[in-house]
């Protein structure tokens, strides 16, 4: 077939062009109205233009939900990503950030004890405030309690810093 004009120009039935690509014709409808095939208005019989819609159809199919790919953008995310990761190992050398299971493990093993440590008030502080005032009882259950709580009040990062160690040699040992 020898075209003469503007190869862009040509249209096709939206049967024909459902034959072209393999597909039927209310899928074309279909696809007319979400814009990817383009629809020559001036046609009486409904033509659509074969080299646009055939453009669009196949972009439609390329990549995913019909973007193409853009390799340099795919890219910058996976550096931006990589320098994430290394300034979080970074974070982690300096120790200004902690494992969420190191977290976890510090802190169950600091209420365990806090737990312990003031189920064990009673049987300590019976004997001492047996046949004592109101007042003495409360002065001197309330000195325990706000002692139990400084020593749980008293933050060193080398809590973390110790079960980190132990956690990373774990780690290297399972690897």
């Amino acid at each position: 077939m020898k075209v003469s004009g503007n190869p862009k120009n040509i249209t096709v039935t939206q049967r024909a062009f459902a034959g072209c690509i393999g597909v039927t014709q209310p899928r074309v409808s279909q696809l007319i109205k979400d814009g990817i095939v383009i629809k020559d208005d001036e046609s009486p019989s409904g033509g659509v233009y074969l080299v646009a819609s055939l453009i669009n159809y196949f972009k439609s199919k390329s990549g995913a939900d019909g973007e193409d790919i853009d390799y340099m953008e795919e890219k910058a995310k996976h550096e931006k990503t990589k320098r994430e990761i290394a300034e979080l190992r970074l974070a982690k050398m300096e120790h200004s950030v902690y494992d969420a299971r190191t977290v976890e493990f510090v802190m169950t093993e600091q209420y365990s004890n806090l737990r312990t440590q003031l189920l064990g008030m009673p049987s300590k502080l019976a004997p001492q405030l047996e046949g004592k005032k109101k007042e003495e009882i409360y002065a001197v259950m309330t000195r325990e309690i706000e002692e139990k709580l400084e020593e749980l009040a008293e933050y060193s990062p080398d809590i973390f810093t110790q079960e980190e160690i132990e956690g990373a040699a774990e780690d290297e040992d399972s690897e």
